[in-house]
């Protein structure tokens, strides 16, 4: 490789981007100007609003037979914070300045509603709070909380008793003034109430002020520069990677799609340049803007921190001594050269700058997970972590940041991360020796014909979509945000109905896109050993892998309040966690993505490429492992078989598996590793037979 020739196309790509004003804009001008316009906004906006509450006098009315009561509580509440406010004691910041006047409303309800009043309060006695209908707070105050002692039994914490009388304060949760009146009225009856106990307490004798009885303190060692860091670092790699492939995305679509469309690749390929050269070039120039970008932006950030344009948290101290920035450089100069491979490769695949722009948002959210790996609880690089690409990265740029120096495993996530790098790079340059890549004159012929044969180009582009769907709906359409309106959309409109409609667009054969194919009376014994083994396996694989990412165990059992609402039948459970994903799910997986992806990936791969979409898709940044698992051996079934009814029905099985476990109490995922190692073998001897007897699906790549 002649380095000369990759100077000399190095400067000739710098000079062309220099002179596309688009480009220069897009990748170099408006980055500049983005991070102070954001911080000068947040910040502007910020002050503004906070002037504008303080500024409200929030009117509010009083309703419920305990009334009076209510009435009292204010004033003891406006009495305290008064004088908390001038001892300088208390937590008082956020309503010393709480100004509000009580108004007369006959319907409070439909004052509030109608932006007359910014909040009511209602007071009850305990009679009255029982007599009521339970509100969605009701119920959670005063369900039982489950506590797990070391024999595994749930026992019952009541909450509230029968008979306490109740103050519930309503407010609109979407109107700004009323959600801050809301809450400034809740520290004031809660000061109230502070003060009230205070004073029983001294009126039956107790001579100490028992705010002084036990008095606890904390102090902690350490220092605020790693304190700081501790924060920063969780996200560094994250914003990082975030402005690298922003900044580098720009100028890789242009320099390689986008001489597909004007020509000018063709007449480089003509010249006696060799091909890595081209690569290498086009390379280190979407290496160059990158890390031009990175830097200028992290110069941009601590310029601003610097001279206080943001407010910041107190004792916010940033302390990078040189140690830290050699091995943050030496962490980073990989990743940099890893989102440059993968950029063009991005862009060598697409016939357009306009498909590139396309291409690049998956590509983007996909990246984007890894380096989550710091924000997660108890991740020390000193764990399998370390052999995880851009999550070592993300983990060891937080210790590097709290002062914390591991240099063997710092080294030895550079040098994997190299490895990847080095990897993709040579996949790249390898990519762009392909002709139907790097030349923009093919009319391909699925192009030209369209239906069947241009659907293995598109079906990545409909669950990207689909993704994108999955993800925004359900945070934006309060209506889909049940638990059964959710599923139901989730699995009738996503996985049933969007694979139904590819199927019309593409004029695809139901038979095949959907491989409704019968298979061998033996398959199904082998399917029913699968479904225990194959569960017992996957919970295996999430406790390993829990060791290298731990899971808090309050995620864990918020997700499962979620997944199991106590006040949903059991056989609608059974139907909308077992039933309806194993065949929705399966038609829109093992269905339609597979077989558009039969094609692009040799079988092993393609096990692999499904399974990662499968366990994508189940949201959760925990559960990718686990379902990403079962994907994975959903697709293996689907591909010996050369049918989708097998996974159907291990999926359903599996699903329900699960939830029965679950409502008995069966701790599947706390068993003897000899179990799971039993069910290990089971699992082997399932897909044994399986293979034994395979039927495989039909036109797999590297088959003839």
């Amino acid at each position: 490789m002649n380095w000369g020739n990759i100077r000399v196309l190095f400067v000739h790509e710098m000079r062309m981007l220099l002179r596309d004003r688009r480009t220069v804009v897009l990748a170099v001008v408006l980055p500049l100007i983005t991070m102070p316009l954001i911080l000068f906004a947040t910040k502007y906006m910020s002050e503004r609003r906070a002037k504008r509450l303080e500024e409200i006098v929030y009117r509010y009315a009083v309703a419920g037979s305990e009334a009076k009561y209510a009435r009292d509580l204010i004033a003891r509440g406006r009495v305290r914070i008064a004088e908390l406010s001038r001892l300088s004691e208390g937590s008082t910041e956020d309503v010393k300045d709480f100004r509000c006047v009580e108004t007369t409303a006959a319907d409070p309800s439909a004052s509030l509603k109608s932006r007359e009043i910014h909040f009511y309060v209602q007071a009850l006695s305990g009679t009255e709070a029982e007599a009521q209908p339970k509100t969605k707070q009701d119920v959670e105050d005063r369900s039982p909380r489950p506590r797990r002692p070391p024999q595994g039994r749930v026992l019952a914490e009541p909450i509230r008793l029968p008979g306490v009388p109740v103050i519930r304060i309503y407010f609109l949760a979407n109107e700004d003034a009323s959600r801050a009146g809301q809450s400034k009225m809740r520290q004031l009856l809660q000061h109230a109430r502070s003060a009230g106990r205070d004073a029983m307490l001294q009126a039956k004798g107790f001579s100490l002020d028992p705010a002084q009885v036990i008095p606890v303190t904390s102090s902690t060692l350490a220092g605020a520069s790693q304190v700081t860091g501790s924060y920063v670092g969780r996200y560094l790699t994250l914003f990082f990677l975030m402005f690298m492939l922003t900044g580098g995305s720009v100028v890789a679509m242009d320099i390689v799609a986008g001489e597909k469309e004007r020509g000018s690749l063709e007449t480089l390929l003509t010249t006696a340049l060799k091909r890595g050269e081209i690569v290498a070039a086009k390379q280190i120039a979407i290496l160059a803007v990158a890390l031009f970008i990175t830097l200028v932006q992290a110069a941009n950030f601590l310029v601003y921190i610097t001279l206080k344009a943001i407010p910041l948290p107190k004792d916010f101290v940033i302390e990078v001594p040189p140690a830290a920035i050699a091995a943050l450089l030496l962490l980073f100069i990989p990743v940099a050269a890893l989102v440059a491979a993968v950029l063009l490769m991005l862009s060598a695949y697409a016939k357009s700058y306009k498909e590139a722009q396309l291409y690049f948002f998956p590509v983007y959210l996909v990246s984007l997970v890894p380096p989550l790996a710091a924000v997660l609880p108890g991740v020390s690089l000193r764990s399998a972590v370390v052999l995880v690409p851009l999550a070592n990265v993300s983990v060891a740029a937080r210790e590097i940041m709290v002062g914390k120096y591991d240099w063997p495993m710092i080294f030895l996530a550079f040098l994997v991360m190299a490895a990847v790098a080095a990897g993709t790079v040579h996949a790249s340059a390898r990519m762009l020796t392909q002709e139907r890549l790097i030349t923009a004159s093919e009319t391909d012929v699925a192009d030209l014909a369209g239906g069947p044969e241009l659907f293995p180009r598109h079906v990545l582009r409909w669950y990207a979509v689909l993704g994108v769907i999955l993800f925004s709906v359900a945070a934006n359409i309060p209506q889909l945000a049940t638990f059964r309106r959710q599923l139901l959309f989730n699995e009738l409109a996503l996985f049933l109905a969007a694979p139904l409609v590819m199927i019309w667009r593409y004029r695809l054969s139901v038979r095949e896109a959907l491989a409704l194919r019968p298979v061998k009376p033996v398959i199904w014994l082998a399917v029913l050993l699968l479904v225990p083994s194959g569960n017992l396996v996957g919970l295996a694989v999430f406790r390993l892998a829990n060791l290298v990412l731990p899971v808090p165990r309050h995620a864990l059992e918020q997700f499962g309040r979620d997944v199991l609402p106590s006040d949903v039948p059991a056989w609608q459970l059974f139907f909308f966690i077992s039933l309806l994903p194993g065949i929705c799910e399966e038609i829109g997986f093992r269905g339609t993505l597979l077989y558009g992806l039969r094609h692009r990936f040799r079988p092993a791969v393609l096990a692999l490429v499904v399974g990662l979409v499968f366990g994508l898709f189940h949201v959760a940044l925990f559960r990718i492992i686990p379902t990403g698992f079962l994907g994975i051996v959903l697709t293996a079934v689907a591909l010996l078989t050369g049918s989708i009814f097998p996974g159907m029905v291990m999926h359903a099985g599996n699903n329900a598996l699960a939830l029965w476990a679950a409502r008995q109490g069966f701790p599947l995922a706390d068993l003897n590793w000899k179990l799971y190692l039993a069910a290990a073998c089971t699992f082997a001897l399932s897909f044994y037979v399986i293979y034994r007897n395979r039927t495989p699906y039909p036109g797999l790549r590297g088959r003839p």
